[in-house]
């Protein structure tokens, strides 16, 4: 049976006995998806979500979050990223580019396929139920298809696919030339270019896109996934992760510098030119949107990796859960959010209720669904 760490973080991918294993991988993905559902919950009472429509609230709580929010939301996804490149890599040379492709195609593709197809229209149905009338889900399953949150896995099978491509062309290098941080610094200029050039066509957090893939996060995705890759093939992750004192306070800084120009530009009127654009504002804006990728991710990184490796029976089955917990989130978050819809208080204190609801509901639901035969070995 196959656990949720061979798909996005991947430690059972080398074999290893019990002493070996590498809980702070399951660490991470558990403590990244938790916030993403808490993030996704917010969108629901307090943003904008694409399911629930009914309860949005009216006061000054959201604009004064949001800005925060939003900035962790853009950048949560990146270790994720980091670890599914580097465990990517360890597994490849284990199995090879033609068994390693078909196993993704398996554990990120079926997924994908049921979420376009079942899971969101769903969730669009549940979250129009009290809507008078409200559309039959044939209305929704013959047309709403879009990826959602699973944009992510999208991504990373893209990236598992061309990694393959790319070893069966060409095997992996006896020797890495370059230092850790010669790479961190290639990978944040990489991202800052092909950044910069996707957002002219698919801006930042433009969902307007085929099937709501989010293009303009993937530049991010695809270059922190290949830091990953490196730092597998190579052995280096430990030569990554020494720069994390420093990095932090590189990702400390240039996140601050990049909330003060997109308060700037908000406050006069010119927020889109600073993601959208050919003016220097826009490259400025790449250049911060790299340096925080990386410098954050890799600082992250090291930051769980070397203070929560531990793990007991109830974070074991959170980690087991998490990808399940994370494919299915947004169905199982609409529909928590339709049940206390009646439910006469604020939506902000609505949220505080409903969140940690849908967290925990997420994770139970997610590893009863790694339980039942046939879809344990997708999820």
């Amino acid at each position: 049976m196959a656990s949720s760490q061979e798909v996005l973080a991947s430690p059972h991918e080398v074999p290893a006995g019990p002493s070996q294993r590498q809980y702070w991988a399951d660490n991470l993905r558990v403590l990244v998806i938790t916030v993403v559902v808490v993030y996704h919950t917010a969108l629901v009472y307090l943003g904008g979500s694409p399911y629930f429509y009914e309860e949005r609230t009216t006061s000054t709580l959201w604009s004064t979050v949001s800005a925060p929010a939003w900035i962790i939301s853009v950048f949560a996804l990146g270790p994720l990223f980091l670890v599914a490149g580097y465990f990517s890599a360890r597994s490849l040379a284990r199995k090879g580019p033609g068994a390693f492709a078909r196993a993704r195609l398996l554990r990120l593709g079926v997924p994908l396929i049921v979420a376009i197809f079942l899971i969101n229209p769903l969730a669009d149905y549940l979250g129009h139920l009290r809507q008078s009338p409200h559309p039959s889900l044939a209305h929704w399953l013959s047309f709403d298809y879009a990826a959602g949150l699973l944009w992510f896995v999208a991504a990373l099978l893209a990236c598992s696919l061309a990694y393959a491509l790319l070893r069966w062309v060409r095997p992996a290098p006896a020797a890495h030339r370059w230092s850790g941080a010669q790479v961190m610094v290639a990978a944040a200029v990489l991202i800052a270019v092909t950044a910069f050039v996707v957002w002219q066509r698919w801006p930042l957090g433009d969902t307007h896109t085929f099937l709501h893939l989010d293009w303009g996060e993937w530049p991010q995705g695809a270059v922190l996934f290949a830091l990953g890759v490196w730092a597998g093939e190579t052995g280096s992750l430990e030569e990554l992760t020494a720069w994390a004192p420093r990095l932090g306070w590189i990702a400390l800084a240039a996140t601050a510098v990049f909330a003060a120009v997109g308060v700037y530009e908000k406050m006069h009127g010119h927020l889109q030119s600073a993601l959208h654009g050919t003016n220097w504002v826009a490259l400025g804006a790449a250049v911060l949107y790299a340096i925080i990728s990386v410098a954050f991710t890799v600082w992250f990184t090291a930051l769980i990796r070397a203070r929560w490796t531990s793990s007991g029976p109830l974070r074991a089955r959170a980690g087991r859960a998490s990808y399940a917990a994370y494919v299915l989130s947004d169905l199982v978050i609409t529909a928590i959010a339709v049940l206390f819809a009646s439910l006469a208080l604020a939506p902000e204190l609505k949220y505080l209720i409903v969140a940690p609801a849908a967290v925990l509901a997420c994770y139970l639901i997610g590893y009863a669904a790694t339980r039942v035969p046939g879809i344990s070995k997708v999820l």
